[in-house]
């Protein structure tokens, strides 16, 4: 699985609980989403998941480098303590990265995309900052030296991202018995609101009792309805400036300010801080978030039905090519990440900018279009190959495993897998003869068409076959080495998957399942040589 980036799949899951959250609040007479606003945090969304894909192997190469030299206790994974101790240390870190985020000026510029919208719905939940990751993996270093083991580590990350998820809604009111002590959607409202009374409270991920312990818990109050989005409004739907606007204040004013110290000073200060000498530039900008501020006009501009469709059918055509483009990341070359990076960022601003109005683009657009779709297209048609040998000693003449083992119409009694071989005799088949045979999958019977490839009598056996329902190659290789007159036999399975769909099966679950069959069929083989050798 390693090969593969499973998040990019996790996008039409998201998408998918979005449409039950519209619906249902639309059933229930509440209008909680907005076409435009949904689209930029959508956008923002696949921003993140680009550069997590790029930048998570070599942090969590870091992580696991730390554990490997430097950890201090020695944790199992079979241990149930390990899993609560870390499921804890995990939260705590969240709880200072997060709050951190909002303290301190640079981190703040990694973390105010989430904080964008002025709605709040389940979209909201996906609206990150794409460099969020980039400074976040710092803060669960020390968990690595304490002993965290690393897959029990991306394991309480990933369920703990997955719960946050369901928190970005205002279609669940508050939960009896977990308020104050969970993360709920209630609390997590708080956290998004700019009210004054509001701000820069309930960091807590999956425990708020981080909040309560070091002072800034809130719950949400009755008669103050939590209006959304950051004190210094976010006047665009372009996710790039989105996602540059604090930095890009922050670098404005170390043009400006006259002191050098405060060239420096300013990326750590607390979030809000200026130097006095920018003040004056914008007065606006004192009031960055700290203050909280008052509910305000929505930034709403309208466009006509026609942009808004078009507008969706180019994103469903980029969510189509993100999911496929980062489940496949880790396999592809520098330029075909940098061409899918490329397509999928240009996409994202034309469609946000034709949001606001803005058609500057429109010749890129009609360059960028045919190119989306011929790199879907490829990506879809991307065949994936997997090989897995497994071996066995078998109490018989090698002669002898491989004549049963290649006499195909007896597949059926040792392969799980096999459910009738047709063939031309009921003996060893040879090079150039062909068989067929139908086979038991997980999604129904399959056909397969087989020709044998190569055949050395007491060594080597081998076949090549085409799955005829759905395309998959498939290469079978059997050799046997005799060892203290008993055989070695070993078993190799390589099949490549024609397109991604089958791939992403594979990579989810086809692939442990074949492996599962292989060790079964070689066990059963043994068994079925060895007792027609001890028989009379």
């Amino acid at each position: 699985m390693g090969e593969y980036n499973i998040n990019g799949l996790a996008i039409p899951l998201f998408l998918l609980f979005m449409l039950v959250e519209y619906a249902f609040l639309r059933i229930s007479g509440r209008n909680l989403h907005r076409y435009n606003d949904s689209v930029t945090s959508l956008s923002m969304g696949l921003c993140l998941l680009m550069s997590d894909a790029l930048l998570k192997a070599y942090t969590f190469a870091i992580f696991i480098y730390i554990w490997d030299q430097y950890r201090l206790f020695h944790f199992s994974s079979d241990e149930i303590l390990t899993w609560v101790v870390f499921f804890i240390g995990v939260d705590f870190c969240y709880y200072w990265f997060h709050r951190l985020a909002h303290e301190i000026n640079f981190l703040w510029g990694a973390h105010v995309g989430h904080h964008q919208s002025e709605e709040y719905n389940l979209t909201t939940a996906l609206r990150q900052s794409a460099f969020q990751y980039a400074f976040s993996w710092v803060f669960y270093l020390p968990l690595a030296l304490l002993g965290c083991p690393p897959h029990v580590f991306l394991i309480q990350f990933i369920i703990l991202k997955l719960y946050q998820f369901w928190l970005h809604t205002q279609a669940v009111n508050k939960v009896p018995l977990m308020e104050g002590i969970l993360s709920t959607p209630s609390s997590h409202r708080v956290h998004h609101a700019k009210n004054p009374i509001y701000i820069d409270r309930n960091y807590g991920g999956t425990l708020v009792i981080w909040d309560r312990l070091f002072g800034t818990w809130q719950p949400e109050l009755s008669h103050e309805p939590c209006h959304y989005g950051t004190t210094q409004p976010l006047t665009t739907f372009n996710p790039i400036k989105a996602n540059l606007q604090h930095w890009g204040l922050l670098a404005g004013d170390t043009l400006r300010t006259q002191s050098w110290k405060n060239k420096f000073k300013l990326w750590f200060q607390p979030t809000g801080w200026r130097p006095d000498d920018c003040q004056p530039q914008n007065i606006n900008s004192k009031m960055l978030q700290k203050s909280g501020a008052s509910n305000r006009e929505k930034y709403d501009p309208q466009t006509s039905r026609s942009i808004k469709w078009y507008v969706g059918a180019s994103m469903l055509l980029t969510f189509f090519v993100a999911t496929v483009f980062l489940f496949i990341a880790p396999t592809l070359s520098g330029q075909t990440l940098l061409l899918g990076v490329a397509l999928s960022l240009s996409g994202l601003v034309i469609a946000n900018d034709l949001l606001e109005n803005n058609k500057r683009f429109f010749i890129f657009e009609v360059l960028r279009l045919p190119i989306m779709v011929w790199f879907a297209s490829s990506l879809w048609m991307t065949t994936m190959t997997t090989q897995m040998t497994h071996s066995v000693l078998i109490k018989s003449s090698p002669a002898n495993a491989l004549d049963y083992a290649s006499s195909v119409s007896q597949w059926p009694q040792w392969h799980p897998q096999s459910y009738q071989v047709y063939a031309p005799s009921s003996g060893p088949l040879i090079s150039g003869q062909r068989f067929e045979e139908d086979i038991n999958t997980p999604i129904g019977m399959n056909h397969l068409v087989w020709r044998v490839t190569k055949s050395k009598p007491g060594t080597l056996w081998q076949a090549q076959a085409v799955n005829q329902n759905n395309g998959v190659e498939i290469e079978l290789t059997y050799r046997v080495i005799e060892k203290n007159n008993d055989s070695e036999f070993e078993r190799t399975l390589t099949y490549t998957m024609p397109n991604v769909l089958l791939t992403a099966f594979n990579a989810l679950y086809f692939e442990r399942l074949t492996q599962k069959k292989s060790e079964d069929a070689l066990a059963r083989l043994k068994s079925s040589i060895e007792s027609q050798v001890s028989a009379p």
